[in-house]
């Protein structure tokens, strides 16, 4: 009687949403744009109910415009019930010009989601894809479709790096068109790449890893055009804002997306990564990750027993009754610090508590941030909050089982990561971060402004802390001499917060030894799962690697062997056993070298199977062998030291390869590091070895050949400018071993191009800073000599041809004499370089890696630097000593005390210690050479047609000016070189500074008149760092008196608007009672942006009685 329901509802052209059942009353519907009618088939669930619809002339033939048209149909029921359902059409326009859908076949995800208003997507696919098919769909089939000018369903061919594919969408009567494009982005492969051609090797080498450029972008301005892979330059950009390898400024729109480059690039022929295994194929770069997954040379990862079985030890030890006996003792107990750890829960079994552990573990993984992030979030939603349930709930567990060992090395693998979380992501509780220390960027800030106040006090470059301590203190006397309250203030928290900090660094090295690092809990956890359960090779294993890091290699070796006599083919195992066998205090047998140099190999070999394939998924750092663990990164330096000797014939990398391995390798982690603690300084430690070791085997090359200078000097020239490069924006601090690396890498580039103006001012760089880090001592009495024959020779060379004889000033220096006579014993006797032994060098990296904050770092991987062995076997463990105090450079501190905001990015870049003490980041920006070509001449019939041309540059008279300065006898010269560099490049502040702490002591206004030559901007726009200049300006005249000097009112204008009004108090309060009435309305008129004749100002006027 009541039943007013519809059994049946088509509507032809289309499909309903939702699908019909008669309790559902609204329903929505979309067709094409051909079709002009549609037809409702109906049914009503009662025979005796009737149906209407109420569109039209009620006809179940529905006309359609375009747009959308709402039919409503009524029902009827025999009792007089009446129920409507509505059907929403929308006929789709034929202007229309849209996607509904876009995916990549293989369910590889596309981001953002789709949206048909969305019109850039990307995507990433591995490094063995080599090519992609895109399936769009259409609302729409009349709408044409076309990807990259082809037929949607053929596959697009993806370059080495960044593929960009766009999709066409024409509507169907033509009129319109739409482009959605897809950045398809490949992985990167995971081993340096070799052309066939040594051109396209040099030009398409990234400075950072040496390797093919990878998603390359260039910066935009620079000339010769200055290429990187994108995640490096993305790196190094977010330390300083500076091109790495001129030190310009890096202005906005910087960054050039090279795409033409990579596409040419990406069709060169390489050679596979397995030529050493004897593959011959040769192959487009684009093909080269595919066939390393199929090449019949990779390596199988198939180990031999007798590799193991057939060593002395292991015959000795276990093919025998007895055991290895291990002289590790220790006793299984609950420390304080793991019962903390220990939860209150209702839960009593294991498994769960295990099993929660692992969901947070999980967590953990997800949430990690990616490189260039920052994560901010509350405690209970932070990475490092999952990480710290997973421990507490690993160890609730072992209070239910205290005896089961896997719980004990669980914890362990969890405690263990707690450090690389703080350490590599930056995670850290917020209470922590409240208490201990503050957000890197704010720490950072911090030292920014410590370094200005050390400038203004004299103290240049990154002073020793008592210096700034000195410095800081000194500023706080002032400032409350001069009533400025508030900032002495601020000035003692900094004071303070440099206090608290140094202790707490100076306390790492320590450290270990305390209950309170997470690598020593970790290893506390370990020795109690190997307590429990000895002949477990895997507890066996994170034992030895950690008491490695420790310096403990007797005990680590013993373990080690323990688990590779359990388990002989484990490819972990065996590299660090290696390690282990070069690490004992007593020298290395040639046999021993043999058998850890195969370890070493094969450890590596394995390594790079496992990155060859097609299960292989992101690595993470609980991975043994990991380009996230630098001790694994040391450990494959050692080999390529071995290597040297070709310690290893059959089927190995040579050194040059295993090098240029490690140099991919770190050069990716450090990437991946979102924070710069010291996992990140451990492995750009790595990444300078191999660039170094790399530098040295690339010139010992150029030696032995003959013939084309270019073809020899050109590799060498541009690995040392990108070593340099690196240096110079290092995260490392400041050290001895830092600036000796430094100083070998600019002699090795004017060894290479004695006459080359560039390499010279780098060298007199290098060398000045050697004199700043330590000015007593007899080597740097040496350094300054050098520094100033370095500067003037890149000088007398400008506008120069570099082909020539060496300068004179050159062949003074004593390391150059000594070069050379080594080069002539060595064609009088031939004789390879050998670097310094591989047990030696495996000792001094035993700290490093995965597992501990190392501290301190092995000398480059093939020659020695000229430097003490520190007495800890670690990098850092040494306290190295920072650039020394040089003579004051800037005057008193009316200054400002805040270095310039805008460029704080950068700050990093100029305090590093290869530097000169006092150098600006403009005065980072040597001038390129320009390449000239000339023609043949009866003059220069010995010159090739190829010459580059050395151009003028203000840097060398810089640096040669601030060599001179240190004397009082060059003292004139060097004011004259700094009238020079002003002249030439007007915007350098430290110019002017320089120049006037020269001049202040016997002409004061003259060094007024200095400062009032700098070309000032606007007040409005004017930095922190003009603000010094206009600060000085004030200085000066104020303390000779000169109120009526021109430039006393527009300079204290100008310094009371950038610092702030309470900065230029002390001066107000001078002028009032010199009754400088004019002068004071005119300051603050200026200063407030105002006519004098404002009515608001004429009311503080008179208030101030100024009028």
């Amino acid at each position: 009687m009541d039943n007013c329901d519809l059994e049946k509802l088509i509507v032809s052209g289309g499909k309903l949403h939702p699908d019909f059942t008669p309790e559902v009353t609204d329903y929505k519907m979309r067709v094409e744009s051909s079709v002009n009618n549609v037809t409702l088939d109906l049914l009503t669930s009662d025979c005796r109910a009737s149906s209407n619809i109420l569109f039209g002339d009620g006809s179940r033939t529905i006309k359609l415009n375009d747009g959308s048209t709402r039919v409503e149909i009524e029902v009827v029921a025999e009792d007089g019930t009446i129920k409507k359902y509505c059907v929403e059409i929308t006929k789709l326009s034929a202007r229309i010009a849209e996607l509904s859908n876009l995916s990549v076949e293989g369910d590889i995800p596309v981001h953002p989601a789709f949206s048909s208003k969305v019109y850039e997507y990307n995507s990433t696919v591995p490094f063995h894809c080599n090519a992609v098919t895109l399936l769009p769909s259409v609302p729409d089939k009349s709408i044409k479709v076309t990807v990259n000018g082809a037929d949607c369903s053929q596959p697009v061919l993806v370059n080495f790096g960044d593929t960009v594919v766009e999709i066409s969408v024409c509507s169907a009567d033509g009129s319109n068109s739409q482009v959605y494009t897809v950045l398809v982005t490949r992985g990167l492969i995971p081993m340096a790449v070799t052309f066939t051609d040594w051109k396209q090797q040099l030009d398409y080498e990234c400075p950072v890893s040496l390797s093919a450029f990878y998603r390359p972008v260039s910066i935009n301005h620079s000339d010769p055009k200055h290429t990187f892979s994108r995640p490096y330059i993305e790196m190094l950009a977010r330390r300083s804002k500076v091109d790495p390898l001129s030190g310009r400024p890096l202005g906005e729109g910087w960054k050039v997306t090279e795409l033409d480059l990579d596409r040419k690039m990406s069709s060169s022929l390489v050679k596979c990564f397995f030529n050493y295994r004897g593959c011959d194929r040769v192959m487009k770069l684009s093909e080269l990750g595919s066939h390393s997954l199929d090449c019949p040379h990779k390596p199988s990862g198939d180990l031999d027993s007798k590799d193991v079985t057939e060593t002395s030890w292991y015959k000795k030890h276990f093919k025998s009754s007895s055991c290895l006996e291990i002289e590790t003792k220790h006793t299984l107990q609950v420390r304080n610090w793991e019962k903390k750890l220990q939860i209150a829960t209702r839960e009593n079994s294991v498994e769960r508590l295990c099993a929660l552990a692992q969901d947070y573990l999980k967590l953990y993984q997800q949430h990690l941030p990616k490189p260039g992030c920052v994560l901010q979030c509350e405690d209970d939603q932070s990475p490092l909050h999952s990480l710290e349930q997973a421990a507490r709930h690993y160890a609730s567990a072992i209070r239910q089982s205290t005896r089961e060992a896997r719980l004990h090395f669980l914890l362990g693998l969890v405690l263990e990561e707690q450090y690389y979380a703080t350490e590599m992501y930056g995670l850290q509780r917020k209470a922590y971060r409240d208490r201990d220390e503050l957000s890197d960027g704010r720490s950072s800030a911090r030292q920014d402004e410590i370094l200005a106040v050390c400038k203004l006090h004299g103290f240049m470059g990154t002073p020793t802390v008592e210096n700034q301590l000195q410095a800081l203190d000194k500023e706080y006397q002032q400032l409350k001499e001069q009533g400025q309250s508030s900032k002495a203030d601020y000035v003692q928290t900094l004071y303070m917060w440099l206090s608290k900090k140094t202790g707490k660094d100076r306390n790492l090295a320590v450290q270990d030894e305390e209950n309170h690092s997470a690598v020593h809990r970790a290893l506390m956890k370990y020795l109690d799962a190997w307590s429990l359960s000895p002949d477990s090779w895997e507890y066996n294993l994170h034992v030895g690697r950690l008491l490695l890091l420790q310096g403990r290699s007797r005990e680590a070796l013993q373990h080690l062997q323990s688990g590779l006599g359990l388990r002989p083919l484990h490819p972990a195992l065996r590299l660090f056993t290696g390690l282990a066998l070069l690490q004992q205090e007593e020298k290395a047998s040639e046999e021993t070298e043999k058998e850890a140099s195969l370890f070493l190999q094969q450890g590596l070999e394995h390594f790079v199977s496992q990155r060859c394939s097609k299960s292989w998924v992101k690595q993470d750092q609980s991975e043994t062998l990991s380009s996230l663990n630098t001790q694994f990164l040391r450990g494959l330096l050692t080999l390529g030291q071995l290597q040297q000797r070709n310690t290893l014939c059959a089927k190995a990398m040579s050194a040059q390869q295993v090098y240029h391995t490690v140099a991919v390798l770190a050069a990716q982690s450090v990437s991946q590091c979102v924070c710069r603690g010291e996992v990140s300084r451990q492995l750009e430690w790595v990444l300078l070895d191999a660039h170094f070791a790399l530098l040295l085997s690339l010139v010992q090359q150029s030696e032995r050949q003959a013939g084309d200078d270019i073809k020899r000097q050109s590799p060498v020239a541009k690995r040392c400018q990108a070593l340099s490069a690196l240096i110079h924006l290092t995260s490392i601090p400041p050290c001895q071993e830092l600036l000796d690396m430094q100083e070998k890498t600019c002699q090795l580039a004017v060894v290479t191009t004695p006459r080359d103006s560039y390499a010279l001012c780098l060298l007199g760089l290098a060398q000045l800073a050697q004199y700043g880090n330590d000015p007593n001592s007899d080597r740097s009495k040496e350094a300054i000599t050098d520094a100033r024959l370095s500067f003037q020779a890149s000088i007398d060379l400008e506008s120069r041809r570099q082909h020539g004889e060496p300068p004179e000033q050159l062949t003074k220096q004593r390391w150059w004499q000594e070069r050379q006579e080594a080069a002539k014993q060595a064609i009088a006797q031939p004789k390879v370089v050998k670097g310094p032994s591989e047990s030696s060098v495996a000792k001094r990296g035993a700290r490093r890696g995965r597992g501990g904050p190392g501290h301190g770092r092995a000398t480059a991987a093939v020659i020695k630097p000229p430097v003490p062995a520190p007495p800890a076997p670690v990098r850092g463990g040494k306290v190295a000593r920072p650039a020394a105090k040089t003579p004051a450079t800037r005057g008193r501190a009316g200054a400002a005390a805040k270095p310039d905001r805008s460029t704080k990015a950068s700050s990093n870049s100029t305090n590093k210690a290869q530097l000169p003490a006092n150098k600006s980041k403009q005065a980072c920006c040597p001038d390129t050479v320009e390449t000239a070509e000339v023609t043949a001449s009866p003059v220069e019939d010995r010159v090739p047609v190829y010459s580059p041309m050395n151009r003028r540059s203000h840097v060398s008279r810089l640096g040669l000016a601030r060599a001179l300065s240190h004397s009082a006898d060059t003292q004139d010269e060097a004011k004259q070189l700094y009238r020079e560099v002003i002249a030439m490049a007007p915007g350098v502040h430290d110019a002017y500074a320089e120049l006037v702490q020269l001049l202040e002591p016997s002409d004061p206004l003259a060094a007024v008149d200095v400062y009032c030559r700098f070309p000032l901007k606007p007040v409005a726009e004017q930095s922190f760092e003009d603000a010094f200049i206009t600060g000085e300006i004030v200085r000066l005249l104020m303390a000779q008196e000169q109120y009526h000097h021109p430039q006393l009112g527009p300079s204290l204008a100008a310094y009371g608007k950038v610092m702030g009004l309470s900065s230029i108090e002390k001066y107000i309060n001078i002028l009032e009672e010199k009754s400088m009435t004019n002068l004071l309305r005119s300051v603050y008129s200026t200063m407030h942006g105002r006519q004098e004749d404002d009515e608001e100002l004429q009311g503080f006027f008179k208030f101030k009685c100024w009028i």
